[in-house]
């Protein structure tokens, strides 16, 4: 910038040095004694300015934890200790959480669509099974209870269509890795359903898994409701070939599955078409 052009500016007339260091005298007093606002210097840089050091502080802060956190603990580690802590048993919190995911079931819009919707019955799942053949299986009995199968599924069958919908909760307890539910759980589950829909039509309504392929679609994330559908594609009087779907109750598809379910020729089954 020029002489001329900063006296111009400024409305200065400068004549000597004397002018000058009492203008700087003038210009410190005026500075020393003015708001920021009165002056035209605005505030909001610096708050501005003092939240992004805030930012940073915070943000080195969770730096710092974060990396002492992976000091201590590995990956898998520290996605376990996010999960929920499920209740205790036979606390009042432990009835808490088994209403709530009893509501949860009822109020799915699977449940109640298919309770208006003519050829299906209704039952819960397991409830007919003896108490005896309970304990001693796998989903119906050792996978039942808070965190896992903490309520029993509720099943619509279709005798008609050879069609059977389960609708169930998995817990948290029921995963491989932290979240997600195992693959081997899922695989139980998918067996169980297609030999729902593979005994109907089957003359003494029971049959044996002879073969069971599963496609893996996406992650199936522990503590939500699942919607198994399974259906006859096939069948004889002797063999059933059946199809699967697991899907979130968003209906985003988890895994599907064939199946081939044969009656047994050496030895006759009692009748599951209560499972």
């Amino acid at each position: 910038m020029s002489y001329s052009l900063f006296r111009s500016m400024h409305g200065v007339k400068l004549g000597g040095s004397h002018i000058l260091a009492k203008s700087s005298r003038s210009i410190k007093a005026q500075l020393s004694t003015t708001s920021p606002i009165d002056s035209g210097i605005s505030a909001v840089p610096l708050r501005r300015g003092f939240a992004e050091v805030s930012t940073i502080f915070i943000a080195a802060a969770s730096m710092l934890a974060g990396a002492a956190l992976a000091f201590k603990y590995s990956p898998i580690d520290l996605i376990a200790l996010m999960q929920p802590k499920l209740p205790e048993a036979g606390s009042l919190e432990e009835a808490q959480y088994i209403e709530k995911i009893e509501a949860q079931l009822q109020s799915s819009p699977v449940v109640k669509e298919l309770r208006k919707t003519p050829g299906f019955n209704e039952r819960r799942m397991w409830s007919n099974l003896s108490q005896s053949v309970q304990d001693s299986s796998f989903l119906a009995g050792s996978c039942k209870g808070v965190g896992k199968f903490a309520v029993p599924g509720i099943v619509f069958v279709s005798r008609d269509s050879n069609q059977v919908v389960s609708v169930v909760h998995v817990g948290s307890r029921l995963c491989g890795f932290p979240g997600i539910v195992h693959g081997g759980l899922l695989a139980a589950i998918l067996d169980e359903c297609l030999a729902r829909a593979a005994i109907l039509p089957l003359p003494g309504h029971s049959a044996v898994t002879a073969n069971l392929t599963i496609n893996y679609r996406a992650p199936t994330f522990a503590d939500q409701l699942l919607v198994i559908e399974s259906h006859v594609t096939e069948n004889t009087d002797k063999k059933s070939l059946v199809s699967a779907e697991i899907r979130s109750p968003q209906g985003v598809l988890l895994a599907e599955s064939t199946g081939v379910f044969v009656v047994p020729k050496k030895y006759k089954l009692a009748s599951l078409v209560h499972m």
